[in-house]
């Protein structure tokens, strides 16, 4: 008797092309741009700040914290705090991306875009 392979040649080349494909699909084709980020401490939004304006945010919560915005994308470039997990989170561009520092119970937050709807009631 013969012993058949579990998988050939020709099914390791489909499961290559499916894994790039999935792979075009998440990275390479743009998502929604937000517009604007929102700075939450605590649960509450403290501040909106626009993503078409680069600059350095300190929020009145902490000051040893700083938001960076540049290029229509936003981050934590600096945090007090002892991990970094915030920091190392890196540039949000994409509406609905958050960034959460919890020893300072700050987030940040990207929101905007075609899908958001203002003047809802």
């Amino acid at each position: 008797m013969e012993k058949r392979k579990f998988f050939n040649k020709k099914d390791i080349v489909i499961i290559a092309l499916i894994i790039l494909a999935g792979i075009f699909l998440m990275y390479l084709m743009p998502g929604e741009r937000g517009s604007r980020a929102l700075v939450i401490y605590n649960g509450r939004e403290i501040d909106s700040l626009p993503l078409d304006e680069d600059m350095i945010y300190r929020p009145e919560v902490n000051e040893n914290v700083e938001i960076e915005i540049k290029d229509g994308r936003v981050r934590f470039l600096s945090s007090d705090c002892p991990d970094k997990i915030c920091v190392n989170t890196g540039w949000l561009e994409k509406a609905g991306q958050s960034a959460v520092c919890l020893p300072n119970r700050l987030s940040v937050t990207v929101s905007g875009g075609k899908d958001d709807i203002e003047g809802e009631i």
